[in-house]
């Protein structure tokens, strides 16, 4: 009970305990609308790259200029250090590199046989399912070849996500998106990096006249 000099002891800390706990009830709002705001930020993020991927890779265009673009699309929003597209060759047993953006420039990536050097990437591939490596430990455990730039820089990205183009069990060829930080890329980033891969694999089967709806 309150006496003339003010709360008893017992008050004072219930005050206290009070006090606290609107603290702690406060900061855990303050987390959770942290939490909000980011993940609004992400969905307009993966919205606008989904559009923006819907507007621009259009069929009928260059394979190399569809790369460039999704490339363009793609670098920056998902931090990305290197990025891929590859088209496999079955009967020469073949990869050929459409465009191979790595260390902030497009390198020259000599074709390479996919049973004797294909690496992660013929592996992806005929396995026909994406295949995500979260460290470099791992990609070398699982007969990763690295480029020439890699090899003498030595920075080598840590992540990386390879998915193949096209459906069925022979797909055509691969997008890959890799990372310098391991396990850089959440299942949601992995999803809407499959929902552009099949958007690329569409714009680069798809005749024009298909899409215009002439056929």
């Amino acid at each position: 009970m309150s006496n003339l000099f003010g709360p008893s002891r017992k008050e004072f800390e219930d005050i206290q305990s009070h006090l606290s706990q609107a603290e702690q009830e406060r900061n855990t709002l303050r987390k959770e609308m942290a939490e909000i705001r980011e993940l609004l930020h992400h969905l307009d993020q993966e919205k606008s790259l989904l559009l923006m991927a819907l507007e621009r890779l259009r069929p009928g265009m260059d394979h190399r200029v569809l790369a460039d673009t999704l490339l363009e699309l793609v670098f920056k929003p998902l931090n990305l250090a290197s990025f891929y597209v590859a088209i496999a060759d079955y009967q020469a047993d073949m990869l050929h590199w459409v465009l191979y953006h790595e260390g902030g420039r497009a390198r020259n990536t000599p074709s390479r046989s996919m049973t004797d050097a294909g690496g992660l990437t013929a592996k992806a591939i005929l396995a026909h399912k994406p295949l995500y490596i979260r460290t470099l430990e791992e990609a070398k455990a699982e007969g990763a070849q690295f480029s020439e730039a890699e090899r003498i820089s030595g920075l080598v990205p840590q992540s990386w996500y390879g998915i193949p183009l096209g459906w069925g069990e022979r797909p055509f060829g691969l997008v890959c998106f890799q990372s310098f930080q391991p396990d850089a890329f959440s299942m949601d980033t992995r999803r809407l990096m499959e929902a552009l891969a099949n958007l690329q694999a569409m714009a680069m089967l798809m005749p024009m006249d298909v899409w215009k709806g002439e056929a």
